[in-house]
């Protein structure tokens, strides 16, 4: 049975993820369609070449699927979904290593588990076939993606054999790291370069958070330079993310502090743009709905609980309430609530 302390941060978790991405929906204007296409690049650097020592992986087992092969139906877990992530060749039509290839990867590879190994391999190489790469550059997709098979593998035991060990995150982020490199040699950057940056910066920001020694002043600059070291893709998407809350925070104040309802509509327009601020108020009429449905609700459900006396009829008809009220989405919202209510209870 779950301990209480479990639930309620669980159901926060839901209730916070739920508000923030609608208000966000509502903010964002739509993403272009269409699957990860190749594209050029031609300032990039190309990938290490034939004269690179780059660890080889053995081809697969017996019993490997024959990569010319038809292919099963897609596993259960990617049917109806897109392939993620891109890739790209410079001029010379060298590939271009990027984390949007491991993405790429690793959308197969999330059905791990699904089908075997030789059929995902399979797959991401017809993926790759379909994008008509140059021979060059397919020739170096296909020799990176069986080294980071290889990769995986070896991280896979890596994390076995750390299981229990004392050893500080710092450490351990250190050690696959140079497990990257023995396996991928210098495509390791392009892979997981930008993530290793942001691992780094917080460990360390782990460190001045301990550091006692520290003024809140000398935490503050040193926090501030830590936050410059971080790639700038990430900061970008970091503050990308952020916005929502930071909007809304602003837009509680405005409230608390006697706003009127066009106060609000003018700090949206001059915040957020026209488009947004009708979406965002077509959700507030929503939300404003939402909570009239749940207390109306609420007191239909207590007024079972006092009329029926027989349990097991009194928890089928709060049940059919229930069911009769909400969509599946609204019920685990008011279930993560009523967790929440049940935590806070005296």
């Amino acid at each position: 049975m779950k301990s209480r302390a479990v639930i309620p941060v669980a159901a926060l978790c839901a209730l916070l993820g739920a508000g923030v991405f609608s208000w966000w929906k509502a903010r964002a204007t739509p993403p272009p369609p269409g699957p990860a296409v190749t594209t050029a690049s031609p300032t990039s650097a190309p990938p290490p070449r034939s004269g690179v020592a780059v660890p080889r992986t053995p081809p697969p087992a017996p019993g490997a699927v024959d990569a010319e092969a038809p292919l099963p139906p897609m596993p259960h877990s990617l049917q109806d979904t897109e392939e993620d992530g891109a890739v790209r060749v410079d001029a010379s039509g060298h590939l271009v290593v990027t984390p949007d290839l491991r993405r790429l990867f690793d959308y197969y590879l999330s059905a791990t588990g699904e089908e075997d190994l030789s059929v995902i391999r399979a797959r991401i190489l017809a993926s790759l076939r379909a994008k008509d790469l140059p021979a060059s550059a397919m020739d170096e997709a296909v020799r990176l993606l069986d080294d980071y098979l290889a990769y995986r593998d070896a991280a896979r035991t890596f994390a076995a054999n750390q299981r229990g060990a004392e050893q500080d995150l710092g450490a351990r982020l250190e050690s696959l790291k140079e497990l990257r490199r023995e396996h991928l040699g210098p495509w390791a950057d392009g892979l997981f370069g930008e993530e290793e940056q942001v691992d780094a910066v917080a460990v360390e920001r782990m460190k001045l958070e301990k550091d006692t020694a520290l003024t809140p002043e000398e935490r503050a600059r040193r926090l501030a330079e830590l936050d410059d070291k971080l790639p700038d893709t990430y900061r970008a998407s970091r503050d990308e993310a952020l916005r929502p809350l930071q909007q809304q925070a602003v837009e509680r104040e405005l409230q608390e502090s006697g706003a009127t309802a066009e106060d609000l509509r003018q700090h949206r327009l001059a915040t957020v743009g026209p488009e947004a601020t009708e979406r965002l108020e077509a959700m507030d009429r929503e939300e404003a709905d939402w909570k009239r449905r749940l207390t109306d609700f609420r007191a239909r459900r207590e007024a079972l609980r006092q009329s029926e006396q027989d349990p097991t009829a009194r928890q089928a008809a709060v049940q059919r309430l229930l069911f009769d009220t909400f969509s599946p989405e609204e019920r685990l919202r008011v279930e993560a609530l009523d967790a929440i209510d049940a935590a806070n209870a005296p």
